[in-house]
């Protein structure tokens, strides 16, 4: 396998971490979702995080192909190398879309019915539809956005996902190529920050 189709895999197994890291950060960081600014909060720091995942992969094949002196890559490089990722969640947030507007008509099919049995009345009964379910699997998949989504769960919103994925890939391919470490320019920032306050 060719190390390009490499990244391209390992991008998948980044989003799959990040699904993880998602997870424990509902546990972690519960005491943040109390607060008003939680939600907002949560869902920024697990973007950066998805973010970082994908500018770090694609930094590191430009710092690899950068070895190779026969190959002529573009930073656009970053681009191809995030799309199967970024296509994949396309075609997720379509179909689901087009679930949502009913123009693939399955939304309304009813999965199982529950019953309630409130004190002296009759009993009630509640469809569960797909669309339920699929709701459900959606906010998980796109949960790094958990807390911008509120009770309707918006197709557009999750058009965010891809956008980052390809952005991530460009930037860190480019920056990869300019062998520029966004960890150095930290560090430099911070000393002369450092710097002006000890004067």
């Amino acid at each position: 396998m060719s190390t390009r189709k490499k990244t391209m895999l390992m991008m998948f197994a980044d989003y799959a971490e990040c699904l993880i890291w998602q997870l424990l950060g509902l546990f972690i960081l519960s005491w943040m979702l109390k607060f008003s600014w939680g939600d907002a909060a949560y869902s920024l720091i697990f973007c950066i995080v998805f973010f970082s995942h994908i500018y770090s992969r694609a930094h590191r094949a430009a710092k690899r192909d950068s070895h190779y002196k026969d190959l002529r890559r573009t930073p656009a490089e970053g681009l191809l190398l995030a799309t199967p990722l970024a296509v994949f969640n396309l075609l997720l947030i379509v179909i689901f879309a087009l679930i949502q507007k009913n123009i693939i008509p399955i939304r309304n099919i009813v999965i199982t019915t529950t019953y309630s049995f409130p004190d002296n009345e009759p009993r009630i009964a509640t469809d569960i539809l797909l669309i339920d379910y699929l709701s459900i699997f959606v906010r998980f998949w796109f949960g790094m956005l958990a807390g911008f989504i509120k009770e309707k769960l918006s197709w557009s919103l999750l058009l965010l996902v891809p956008l980052l994925t390809a952005l991530g890939g460009f930037l860190g391919y480019f920056a990869g190529r300019k062998k520029y470490y966004f960890s150095e320019t930290l560090v430099k920032t911070i000393t002369k920050v450092k710097d002006k306050f000890n004067e």
